[in-house]
């Protein structure tokens, strides 16, 4: 069986970002680790990554990206974060050539492009929260 494409929605950035959360919410550095390998497995598979056809956060580059940066931003594994150049590149890519989706909406049209560009582009720390419904942050006591 073949993996499925790596959206954030069902698939492995999504899963393995969850994953990750519940690790670090248990001081599980094991399980962390398996989490991160597994996202950077993903990451690095270029017939996953062949299964992207949008730019949207559910299903395409937005998030991905999305995923891939808070992942990278808890990471323990280093080659995450040394990943997230390329797989920009691949949103700006497509931007390119596709635009942004004509539809508004936060998970499937343009203002989730929007708002995952602006959230990447802004300087950190940029508490922004709206990705907080993503389940994408690890939100609790300080």
């Amino acid at each position: 069986m073949e993996p499925e494409r790596p959206s954030w929605c069902y698939g492995t950035p999504g899963l393995g970002r969850a994953l990750q959360l519940a690790a670090l919410a248990r001081h599980d550095t094991p399980e962390r680790q398996i989490a991160e390998h597994t996202v950077l497995s993903s990451l690095t598979d270029p017939p996953q990554l062949a299964q992207l056809h949008e730019a949207t956060v559910c299903h395409g580059w937005a998030g991905l990206l999305l995923a891939y940066d808070r992942i990278a931003a808890d990471a323990m594994t280093p080659d995450i974060a040394h990943q997230l150049p390329k797989i920009h590149a691949r949103l700006d890519t497509h931007l390119v050539r596709h635009g942004v989706p004509p539809d508004a909406g936060l998970l499937t049209g343009n203002a989730g492009v929007l708002l995952t560009l602006h959230a990447l582009r802004t300087p950190r720390p940029a508490a922004l929260g709206w990705e907080t419904c993503l389940l994408l942050e690890l939100k609790g006591p300080p």
